[in-house]
């Protein structure tokens, strides 16, 4: 697998597409005479972290005839996330960039700060701040014209504080103390030294939470105030096209028709985490399905997926009340939406779209979770029509009714359902399945995947199947009366 179906952040140049403006306002920032902060806004996997990591790769604020330390810090693989755990991963980070970047101090003052960022002081906060302020002014003395960029994922998690319990101790919160000493260090050095961070809210909102602040009292700590945001919304249409057909060559895989692409941008919507899980079942199901259906079994595959089911629920749950009432409405067809809040959800957050002359949500798969989520509650429906309901499937049209319902299958699942129809009410082993509905050359992984978009089209309720069941440790069986 290539890096561009990879979902960890891109920290190279090769596999990073489009983002262009943002790329250029990062430079622009950072290139001044003055480097300014940049906080980076954006929902989850929407890019934000392999953004932050392309001001590394790019060099991005390295002014013609100096020199730049970028150093990398990520939120997320510390092991908790106290203030004395952050101000040391600080301190090393640091000397480890510029260890990396070899860069030519004198043995003394190499010495002197190896020791100040190594000792620390344990685990007292103060002296683990001073030993970084201690190690940015020897770098600074020593090399001149030099810049350091600290470069900080998942900040938000700063105020998370650790442990988790009414019982912690205070020194285990990261306060607003801990925020005038970053702010001390971008004031101290501004000619030199710049954060750029990125989280999923504004930096004055998680100044807020972070100091329990009501919002009410319209404050901006001074600390929010010296960085510039940026919100990063979806790709454009654009830059999600080229992602698709430069993964499709990265994978070595026939180009894209506009059918495939019309597909992706429409059920994927342009968020590019949707995208590369999307383009994965697509090369996927290339090798499996006929050509007419492996659309079909894409856009199967992106519903029971649990990363795209992770994806839809955080963008759900990140909505205010207000705003999933919008998103609800636009998926059931219902009433006007309020107008601030649909251009928030168009503009800055690129959950809505226009499409085909209507404002739809920015993507099928999207629309179809919220759809099921909000919409009746599917297990009542599940228990009522099972006391009438039938299951007759007609081969020669694929098609199946069940439960007063007409559900059309794709070649492969028609052939899967006959093998079952035929042995029903029995356990069909993996192996078994595999030779009679496959042949050779295919993994059990793939009879597993096949039953789930079976599910999802027979059962009411796919988490609760009547009939599609699963023989521990042996195979499947198709349960009929």
């Amino acid at each position: 697998m290539s890096g561009y179906l990879s979902r960890e952040p891109v920290a190279q140049t090769a596999g990073f597409v489009g983002r262009q403006v943002e790329l250029a306002w990062l430079a622009d920032l950072l290139g001044r005479p003055s480097p300014q902060n940049c906080n980076l806004v954006g929902e989850p996997r929407s890019g934000k972290s392999s953004l932050l990591l392309q001001v590394a790769a790019r060099q991005l604020g390295t002014l013609p005839g100096q020199a730049a330390l970028y150093v990398t810090l990520r939120l997320a693989e510390l092991p908790d996330h106290r203030p004395a755990t952050f101000w040391r991963e600080m301190a090393l980070r640091l000397d480890q960039a510029r260890q990396a970047a070899g860069l030519g101090l004198d043995t003394a003052t190499s010495a002197v700060l190896s020791a100040s960022v190594l000792s620390g002081g344990g685990d007292d906060d103060r002296a683990l701040f001073d030993a970084l302020d201690e190690g940015i002014d020897l770098l600074l003395t020593e090399a001149t014209g030099q810049r350091i960029f600290f470069l900080i994922d998942d900040f938000d998690l700063l105020g998370s504080g650790y442990p988790k319990s009414a019982l912690d101790s205070p020194s285990d919160r990261f306060t607003s103390r801990d925020l005038d000493w970053l702010r001390a260090i971008a004031t101290s050095y501004a000619d030199s030294v710049a954060f750029v961070i990125a989280s999923s809210d504004s930096l004055v909102r998680l100044t807020d939470k972070l100091l329990h602040r009501d919002e009410i009292e319209m404050q901006v700590s001074s600390f929010a105030n010296t960085f510039h945001d940026r919100a990063l919304s979806l790709l454009t249409a654009v830059e999600a096209a080229q992602l698709c057909q430069e993964t499709a060559v990265a994978e070595r895989q026939s180009p894209l028709s506009d059918a495939d692409l019309n597909f992706l941008l429409g059920d994927a919507g342009r968020h590019p985490a949707l995208l590369k899980i999307a383009l994965g079942y697509l090369f996927e199901a290339r090798q499996y399905e006929q050509p007419a259906n492996v659309l079909a079994t894409v856009a199967g595959d992106m519903r029971l997926d649990r990363q795209v089911e992770w994806l839809c629920r955080q963008l759900w749950q990140r909505r205010t009340t207000e705003e999933q009432q919008v998103l609800k409405a636009l998926c059931q067809g219902e009433g006007e939406p309020d107008t601030i809040l649909l251009n928030r959800l168009k503009k800055q957050l690129g959950l809505v779209e226009e499409r085909d002359g209507r404002v739809t949500l920015f993507a099928d798969v999207f629309a179809w979770w919220v759809q099921r989520e909000t919409g009746p509650d599917v297990a009542s429906t599940a228990v009522s029509a099972a006391k009438n309901g039938e299951f007759t499937y007609l081969p020669e049209k694929r098609l199946l009714y069940v439960d007063d319902r007409e559900v059309s299958l794709t070649s492969l699942e028609g052939r899967l359902l006959a093998y079952l129809l035929t042995h029903k009410n029995q356990v069909c082993q993996v192996d078994e399945l595999l030779a009679h509905v496959w042949g050779d050359g295919k993994t059990r992984s793939v009879v597993e995947k096949a039953i789930n978009r079976l599910r999802l089209k027979v059962e009411a309720d796919p988490k609760r199947p009547r009939f599609l069941l699963s023989a521990r440790g042996e195979g499947y069986l198709l349960r009929l009366e």
